[in-house]
């Protein structure tokens, strides 16, 4: 369990579940009282990024890892294996991603995105089955809008967990990428953008 105390600046309390240990951290800059993965890794601690969920001191953790792991009910964006799939519309890809967008499931969306972007100059990365992401699923985010918007085109987020908006957030990024909630609203805004666009531009 963890709280978070804003007297005077962002702090956050760690209460461990294993041994009941508490330790009040800095909040690093973080100013999100449900997303505290930034303030529980700061200190080495283990968990859930969010602050309702199941945290570990450094040496429960150490523990924690010579036992089986308990089974845990899925949610409604794990319940399929992480994966990346592709679909070719009129005026974008769309790249569905599903599971963590961490070091196991860059490869497959950096592979993902250079295929889209050599296809259409509008990507949309529907997120609505994805979990967390890590900084280099945000880093392969960024150089496929990079590419995109090199063609003339933009990469459109679909439907991003508040943990992906947080990290987007965090990273001053939200600005840059454009979200939205429904993969129809994004094809209705790369379409309207690609009218916008003068015959020839982006060749």
């Amino acid at each position: 369990m963890t709280a978070v105390s804003t007297t005077h600046s962002p702090a956050v309390e760690l209460t461990c579940d294993g041994c009941g240990t508490t330790t009040t951290v800095d909040g690093c800059g973080w100013l999100d009282a449900d997303v505290v993965y930034v303030p529980v890794a700061a200190v080495g601690w283990t968990g859930s990024p969010y602050a309702r969920g199941q945290h570990r001191c450094p040496s429960c953790a150490a523990g924690d890892a010579s036992r089986p792991a308990l089974p845990r009910q899925p949610g409604p964006r794990d319940e399929a294996p992480a994966h990346v799939a592709l679909t070719v519309t009129s005026p974008a890809v769309l790249i569905r991603v599903t599971g963590d967008i961490d070091l196991d499931l860059v490869p497959d969306l950096r592979t993902g995105l250079e295929t889209a972007v050599a296809l259409r100059p509008y990507v949309i990365v529907d997120l609505t089955a994805a979990r967390t992401v890590d900084s280099l699923g945000l880093g392969a985010l960024v150089r496929g809008r990079s590419a995109a918007r090199q063609r003339g085109g933009d990469l459109l987020l679909v439907a991003p967990s508040r943990f992906v908006q947080t990290v987007v957030r965090t990273m001053r990024l939200h600005r840059a990428f454009r979200m939205f909630d429904t993969v129809p609203q994004a094809i209705t805004a790369a379409l309207a953008a690609d009218d916008a666009v003068p015959s020839g531009a982006g060749s």
